[in-house]
């Protein structure tokens, strides 16, 4: 029942938050821990979490209610983001990680992410040790075996609904950009239906787990 509700709650991409200012940042942590849980999902400079930077974080809290907090967006398209500038509105990296971190830290508010082994060691480098997790490809490899992979087939298969996919905004092969080069705008948007896909996987998902007996292997696995 819960699946087919979820399924029936529209993925509107106009409707998700940037937050440009310390009030709005204020409001979300304030609803986080009143919710007890949030989907957490990173947007970074590379592949490799040790070498990668933070360009943005994107949260959910409720299915179709999600956010992205740009960080380190350029101005400039084509340049390095040394030599562009900050592109407008971002708060400042540090003053965002020191309001997340007791909430990402807290020990009584579940921090949900896909792949998140990527985002917790990235954020170990700024300092956030994020606890306690879970992780909607560790609750697919327990209930489905290596079935799906990536965020977009779990999401198509469960949900009907891939999501952007993240060429779209960068490109492929020399030409492509780095996410920092990505306007803010469609970055937002692209980011916030991450956490909000991964946020409605784990309402579909992880009630799965108690039914079908695989909670020990998914507790024990990491």
């Amino acid at each position: 029942a819960m699946h087919e509700k979820i399924r029936a709650i529209p993925i509107d991409l106009d409707a998700y938050e940037t937050i440009r200012d310390r009030e709005a940042l204020d409001r979300w942590i304030a609803d986080i821990m009143l919710t007890g849980h949030v989907a957490v999902d990173t947007e970074t400079t590379g592949v490799d979490n040790q070498t990668a930077d933070l360009v943005g974080i994107s949260l959910s809290t409720v299915p179709g209610k999600a956010a992205y907090i740009p960080l380190a967006h350029t101005t400039g398209a084509g340049e390095l983001p040394e030599a562009g500038g900050l592109a407008e509105g971002q708060l400042p990296i540090r003053e965002v990680l020191d309001a997340l971190k007791p909430l990402l830290e807290d020990k009584s508010i579940l921090k949900i992410g896909h792949h998140f082994k990527y985002d917790l060691g990235l954020l170990a480098r700024y300092g956030i040790t994020v606890t306690p997790c879970d992780d909607t490809i560790l609750l697919s490899y327990a209930l489905d075996g290596a079935r799906f992979n990536s965020l977009g087939e779990l999401a198509e298969h469960w949900l009907g609904h891939a999501g952007v996919p993240i060429t779209e905004l960068i490109g492929t092969g020399k030409g492509q950009k780095n996410f920092s080069q990505v306007e803010i705008a469609p970055a937002a948007r692209y980011a916030a239906e991450d956490a909000d896909l991964t946020l409605r996987l784990w309402h579909v998902r992880k009630p799965r787990l108690a039914a079908e007996r695989t909670a020990t292997v998914y507790e024990t696995l990491e």
